[in-house]
């Protein structure tokens, strides 16, 4: 029997030129503070990973659920300006997770540029697919949201 497989996606405009989002995206290790803020501890790269190399494992833990999360970055473009990434083992009742988040230049708007974030998973057993897609849904939505505002606080201050 095949696994039911689940994808979700979200997208924003960022309020900064894609050199100067890339710059801060492109190294996975550091967008988990960003997206997640005091909720993430314990982040960096394991087993001599670094966000030069690919693949590379890197590893955090939840806050206050004390879940630990091992994921590997799989690929980079330095052209098309993404990361794609998976999980490997399960965390928050998603197993099979495989991500890829890019930028794109918006031409008619130079100092703007186009997030998107989908990304497809299983739920793993002894979780309810009504509460775990939901909850992914919601988390994709919220990275999104919390990337924006990071660049728009950014350009507020400047």
């Amino acid at each position: 029997m095949l696994a039911a497989r689940y994808h979700v996606y979200d997208s924003a405009v960022v309020d900064a030129p894609i050199e100067e989002a890339w710059r801060e995206l492109r190294d996975v290790v550091k967008l988990l503070p960003i997206v997640f803020g005091d909720a993430v501890k314990d982040y960096r790269y394991v087993d001599g990973g670094s966000a030069e190399k690919i693949p590379s494992r890197f590893e955090f833990t939840l806050h206050p659920s004390g879940e630990k999360a091992l994921e590997e970055v799989v690929a980079r473009s330095e052209t098309e300006h993404a990361v794609t990434y998976r999980l490997l083992g399960q965390v928050l009742g998603a197993e099979g997770y495989i991500a890829t988040y890019r930028l794109r230049r918006i031409t008619t708007e130079p100092g703007k540029t186009f997030l998107e974030w989908p990304r497809e998973f299983g739920v793993a057993p002894g979780h309810d697919p009504e509460k775990v897609v939901p909850s992914i849904a919601a988390l994709t939505a919220r990275e999104v949201a919390i990337i924006k505002e990071h660049f728009a606080q950014r350009r507020r201050s400047v």
